[in-house]
């Protein structure tokens, strides 16, 4: 190789690794820009999964609002019932107290003395004709019911609680209850019982529950 080709051979490896330098910056760039457009992407993807999370957990809140308060004020009461029957008030003067009717107190009292020939007797006289039965499903820290008598059928959700409750179970109240469970109103406080004492029994041995107009609260053995 001469001079003058030893020269052109020299350009040109000059001008192809000037020319691959400019590649290579100029596919920088554009990995640059791609990896700003995942970037702007992913922060929208975060912003639309975080607005859309308020979103449920709004609506979530909205759909259960009524049961969830009710549970809270059931849970208040029932522990205010309970102080005043253990310091020996009178179910009528806590009735006053609290503006509680007296069935409520004589569940809490029942839940208090603990009389298992009263809760045996009571479970025997309140359960259902036929051969009723719940079926479960677990979702995680709530699941459904499914309440099944011969063919009637209806299901309430259920989720796990705080403070002395272990769980909350939606029921429907007496307004709702011909329309959901197809069932006469005055099967509802049988069928409710079956329903408490069978999870209690299932679920949380030796604890107790309360009925109330939109939920059945269930208490472990530790907050009789």
């Amino acid at each position: 190789m001469n001079q003058d080709e030893f020269s052109d051979a020299i350009q040109k490896a000059y001008k192809d690794a000037l020319a691959g330098a400019d590649a290579i910056t100029a596919n920088a760039a554009l990995i640059r820009s791609e990896a700003e457009k995942e970037l702007d992407a992913a922060k929208e993807a975060r912003r639309v999964a975080e607005a859309e999370g308020d979103r449920i957990a709004e609506a979530y809140f909205d759909k259960r609002r009524v049961q969830l308060i009710e549970a809270a004020v059931t849970e208040r009461l029932r522990n205010l019932t309970r102080s005043h029957l253990e310091a020996g008030k009178s179910p009528a003067d806590i009735c006053a107290w609290l503006g509680v009717d007296a069935g409520f107190v004589d569940a809490v009292a029942q839940v208090v003395d603990r009389v298992a020939a009263i809760r045996a007797s009571a479970s025997d006289a309140s359960r259902p004709a036929g051969r009723p039965l719940l079926r479960y499903q677990n979702y995680g820290r709530g699941g459904t019911i499914w309440y099944e008598n011969g063919g009637t059928t209806f299901d309430m959700w259920w989720e796990f609680a705080g403070g002395d409750a272990l769980v909350i179970v939606d029921v429907p109240s007496p307004e709702q209850w011909e329309a959901r469970t197809k069932l006469p109103l005055t099967a509802r406080t049988e069928v409710l019982t079956f329903v408490g004492e069978t999870v209690v029994s299932d679920h949380a041995s030796g604890g107790s529950y309360l009925i109330g107009e939109n939920v059945i609260t269930i208490y472990g053995p530790g907050s009789a």
